[in-house]
Parts: C-alpha cells; structure tokens; sequence
C-alpha cells in the first residue's frame, strides 16, 4: 500500500496563508515553477576573508506543491555554478550559470467549459493533460549586496538585488499551452521567465574559524504578469518569499530553503561546495 505524503504538511504554518489569495472555490492555476526555482541561495565569502573572490558548485533538490491549494506536486533537481567577488570594502555581487530538471504532477485534467449538454443537462468538461510531466529549464542569475561589519562576528549583508532568467522545455510546459482559457483560470504559456527581488541577510561568525552560519531574507517576482485573455479578471504577477538558512563548515555550505509564492510552496535542500 502507497501512502501519499501532502506537501502542504511540510511546509511552515506561515507561510500557508499567502498561498492561498483571494478565493474559497478551488481554481485552476497553471503557473511555471520556476519564478521561485531559479534565485535560489548564492554562497558568498565575508569581507573577513582573504579570499575575495570565490567559485561555488550547489546541488539542490526541491520538494513542493504548486495550483490552487497546492494540489500539484512539484519535484525538481538542480545544478548550478556561480562566481562571487567583493567589489571595493563594502560591495559583493555574484554571477551564475543553472539548469534544472524534475516533474511537475498535474492532480486532475477534469475542466467545466461552463456549458451543458442539452440532451443530459450535464455539465460538459475538458478533458486536458494530467499526471507527471516533465519540466527543465538553464538560465543565468546576477546579484549585489551592500555589507557592514557587526563587530568581529558577523555581518550584515544590509540590502542585496537579485535577478534571474531562465528558458524553460518539457512536457509541463507543453500542457500549460495545450489548455484554453475558456477552461482553466490562469496558465502560463511563456518559455522565458525574468526574476527581480531583493534580499537582506545575517552571517555569524564563532570562535572556530572553520564555521559559520546564517539566514536569508528574500523577496521579489516575475516581471510578466499573468492573464486570462477570455476571464480578464483573473491575472496576477507571480511572486516569491524566501526564507534560506545555511550552515559552512570550511568549503561545504548545507542549505535549507523554505518558499512561498502565490499558489506556490516548496522546501528546498542542497549543498554548495567551494572550489
């Protein structure tokens, strides 16, 4: 017997709100994952370091739920390589190459079309695609943070900008274009996707030099919003809120992710390695 685990049990209590935006019916919400996906954590040195340049290999695994209440599981490896540099005594920015590949699982392929057989009087469905479907994407990312010191233990990295982009394949986003807007409330047919955001973080430094820990604030959203061209009501810009806690210990940075969007939640885990 196979037990189906909710991926809205292990995400935060809350963050579940914010997910769910302005409806008590459930609706049909086709968005790509990767608005949140592609800005994950970038590991960067500390202005305390020798070492003001540095590059990094990470490898993650996310585990969420995507669509109205979370219905759709969303399962997606990723690998990526970035570069970090401080510019000057109190600027750092990073640059970085990604790819990404999993499966989305689409919970149901049953849609009203708001209309009725007139020899039954049953509603008339759309019978659309369902099950995992496979979903890749490669792009880019950049970012820059100012820092202070806090003493001799920690720094603030006060206000950092990221941004991403991102070109996504497969057959979920094959789906996403094969479902009109006549049956569904929003799907996203775009194959590009642009990120902006902002982020503060906090890094803390103990006696063994070896070590170091710390956590990341980080929010912003696509710069394309979303529509329906037939229920022009329903539209909305894709957002994220990202809550990043890491733990170094010497060149290996353990990472753990916990993110939100609109009609979007996941879990993310994953290592970066210093070269």
């Amino acid at each position: 017997m196979s037990m189906k685990i909710s991926t809205a049990a292990l995400l935060p209590a809350f963050i579940l709100p914010i997910l769910f935006l302005s409806s008590c019916t459930t609706r049909d919400i086709f968005r790509s994952p990767y608005t949140n996906q592609q800005n994950s954590y970038h590991v960067m040195p500390l202005l305390s370091d020798e070492k003001k340049t540095a590059n990094y290999l990470t490898a993650s695994a996310t585990l969420g739920g995507s669509n109205d209440y979370l219905t759709d599981e969303v399962y997606i490896f990723q690998g990526k390589w970035h570069v970090s540099h401080q510019f000057g005594s109190r600027i750092q920015g990073y640059f970085g190459l990604h790819g990404s590949a999993g499966l989305y699982d689409i919970s149901s392929n049953a849609y009203s079309t708001n209309d009725y057989d007139p020899a039954t009087g049953q509603p008339i469905e759309f019978n659309g695609p369902k099950g995992n479907k496979f979903t890749g994407s490669f792009g880019s990312t950049a970012g820059l943070a100012v820092v202070i010191p806090l003493g001799n233990r920690a720094e603030w990295r006060v206000f950092g900008l990221e941004s991403s982009i991102g070109r996504e394949w497969g057959d979920y986003y094959k789906a996403r274009r094969s479902l009109p807007d006549s049956v569904i409330d929003i799907a996203d047919r775009r194959n590009t996707h642009l990120t902006l955001g902002g982020f503060t973080e906090w890094v803390f430094k103990p006696r063994n030099p070896d070590i170091r820990f710390g956590y990341q604030l980080a929010i912003g959203s696509s710069l394309h919003r979303l529509r329906n061209d037939v229920n022009g009501f329903y539209n909305f810009t894709p957002f994220y809120i990202n809550n990043t806690f890491h733990f170094t210990v010497r060149r290996t940075t353990g990472i753990i992710r916990f993110a939100a969007g609109n009609y979007f939640g996941a879990v993310q885990t994953g290592f970066s390695y210093r070269l």
